[in-house]
């Protein structure tokens, strides 16, 4: 239990903190005379925002995280082919899922929410942010050390990343999602780079659903195969690419494992350089 209580007090304050929060906007609403229902969906932009908020303040105020780690510079073609990794192979398993008719049980909050600046904030910007540090800074690094296998890390990970959506289109795909992810993270030993990655992709879809297109592209249609194909290449190429420069370039990773085990903050944290095979 005690190689393992990061995870479980992020994944609590996690819970308390959407839960509270939600829980204060929506008594305040029945409070102005709105039924549960109508409080529930309109303040459920500025409640999802100051709640991940808070959970970014916790992590940071009790050095489950520092500041400086969410913006770790790496090189600029490693962050471009890591973008490429996972949006491609992202796009090509939201394809591949388009296949099975699988429920979206929260659609309708999701269209509420692309109405409002909150709602942005909260989907495309704070909650990547929360949702990065909690599952791979946390939680992946506590699992790595519990389990002696980067793999189990970023599998547990995962698992959890997609649990804590609960909506079933979301937990499909945010299982191979995390996987992608906490490889990233692994490889690549910042935190930058999967944030980057999770703001794209759902600022993209984000974009999607407020334009509202009845469009939908699967695999049943050419140009859903030709697409999935395309993704699967580009995520292949780029993944080649970014395994055959570290493999080239051992000693960035050796440099940060040197330069966090040097500061005292962060003792007993699994470093960067420790989770790439």
């Amino acid at each position: 239990m005690g190689k393992i209580k990061r995870t479980l007090i992020s994944v609590g304050i996690f819970f308390v903190a959407q839960i509270v929060v939600t829980l204060i906007f929506v008594i305040a609403g029945m409070a102005q005379g709105m039924d549960i229902s109508t409080a529930v969906n309109s303040t459920l932009g500025p409640a999802l925002l100051i709640s991940d908020l808070l959970v970014i303040v916790i992590l940071l105020s009790i050095k489950f995280c520092r500041f400086k780690e969410l913006f770790k510079r790496v090189p600029v073609n490693v962050l471009l082919f890591s973008i490429a990794f996972a949006l491609c192979g992202m796009f090509a398993v939201e394809l591949l899922s388009s296949c099975f008719d699988i429920p979206n049980m929260l659609e309708e909050q999701f269209k509420a929410l692309t109405g409002t600046v909150s709602g942005f904030l909260g989907i495309c910007i704070i909650g990547p942010v929360m949702e990065e540090m909690i599952m791979r800074r946390v939680i992946l690094k506590e699992m790595e050390k519990a389990t002696k296998s980067m793999w189990w890390g970023i599998i547990i990970s995962s698992a959890l990343f997609a649990i804590i959506h609960f909506n079933p289109i979301q937990v499909v795909f945010a299982m191979p999602a995390g996987i992608f992810l906490g490889w990233l993270y692994c490889k690549t030993g910042s935190l930058l780079v999967p944030i980057c990655v999770h703001i794209l992709n759902n600022t993209i879809s984000f974009i999607t659903m407020s334009i509202g297109s009845d469009t939908e592209i699967g695999l049943n249609s050419t140009l859903g195969k030709i697409l999935f194909v395309a993704f699967i290449l580009v995520s292949a190429v780029s993944c080649f690419w970014i395994v055959k420069y570290y493999s080239k370039h051992p000693q960035e990773q050796e440099l940060q494992e040197t330069a966090d085990e040097a500061e005292p903050e962060s003792k007993g944290d699994c470093s960067a350089g420790q989770l790439v095979e």
